[in-house]
């Protein structure tokens, strides 16, 4: 069986972790070169993963000694820019966590439940999406409906462990490091930047992510919030169709799409889980519906969602069968 090559660029932060996590869980280091990148914080320390010894390489260009099939990125989207299309041009598939190239046309966007075979034997760069974008869309995409949806409203519950390892720190010790409000005890409106439609960061990219992962022109509105909840974002949904929809149709329907429905989800519960949950499904008039969406940020919003692309490729275009 051919030996892999992969690289994780950002090893050392909490995405990065996951994604090592997840590979294991996934029995994807069997058979794979396994090299990490990291940021000079964390450069020239060493990790064990299933017992081996793994040095953390500073990315640089006198560092990279090898081509790689398969490279992921989590270290922000000033270090994509820069570094992934030097890997994309060498010939690897490159799996990006960061915003860098969630607009551009031609690289696409994807949740492989929903869109993988958008990849293809040609494609270099494949984005991943925002974290609370795919939890929402899977959902979306379970329900369908498109032409009959009127319009979405979506307030968001997003917690700290979206803003990286120093915003944790924050909610444990009271400090403003990261999260410059102060996050413990506190909840705040606004996600990244105002923008010029008076959205911030956060809503525009889910905006724009959804329709772009659901191939749809959908109305959607966005509120994007940071609660001071380590693990796991949760959404309140509603959903304005334009004629009448059953709740048992819906939710037969967001079962059979392997989103697990129950009557309360709770982070402390999903944390480190790799499923979106669904509960509190409940109608507002007959063409109203109300629901909330809960799933880990890490996981499921980033690390398994980018191994899981990963693992299309290996299996669906390198033609390898890891198991």
């Amino acid at each position: 069986m051919k030996k892999i090559s992969v690289a994780v660029i950002g090893a050392s932060g909490l995405v990065g972790e996951k994604i090592i996590e997840v590979l294991q869980e996934q029995n994807l280091l069997k058979n794979v070169n396994l090299v990490l990148f990291v940021s000079q914080k964390s450069a020239n320390e060493q990790v064990f993963i299933q017992n081996k010894k793994y040095h953390l390489f500073l990315l640089c260009e006198e560092n990279i000694k090898e081509k790689f099939d398969i490279v992921f990125f989590s270290a922000g989207e000033d270090v994509s820019r820069k570094w992934a299309k030097y890997f994309a041009y060498s010939g690897s598939f490159v799996i990006d966590n960061s915003n860098a190239f969630r607009r551009e046309k031609n690289i696409p966007l994807v949740v492989p439940e929903i869109n993988a075979n958008l990849i293809l034997a040609g494609t270099r760069i494949i984005a991943n999406p925002n974290c609370s974008t795919i939890q929402l869309a899977l959902v979306l995409n379970a329900i369908g409906e498109f032409d009959n949806i009127e319009k979405i409203v979506i307030s968001t519950y997003q917690s700290v462990s979206g803003a990286g390892k120093r915003a944790l720190e924050d909610l444990q010790n009271g400090t403003n490091y990261e999260i410059t409000q102060g996050i413990r005890d506190n909840v705040i409106a606004q996600i990244g930047e105002i923008e010029a439609n008076e959205f911030c960061t956060e809503e525009n990219k889910m905006m724009f992510e959804l329709n772009k992962i659901l191939n749809t022109n959908l109305s959607v509105c966005t509120s994007t919030v940071r609660v001071p909840v380590p693990f796991c974002h949760t959404e309140s949904v509603y959903i304005k169709f334009f004629k009448n929809v059953k709740l048992t149709d819906l939710k037969s329907k967001i079962i059979q799409n392997n989103i697990i429905y129950e009557n309360l989800s709770l982070p402390t519960k999903i944390a480190n889980t790799n499923e979106t949950h669904v509960c509190r499904l409940r109608k507002f008039s007959e063409n109203e519906i109300c629901f909330f969406i809960v799933a880990d940020n890490l996981r499921r919003g980033a690390a398994y969602n980018a191994v899981m692309i990963a693992k299309y490729i290996i299996e669906k275009i390198m033609c390898i069968n890891n198991h």
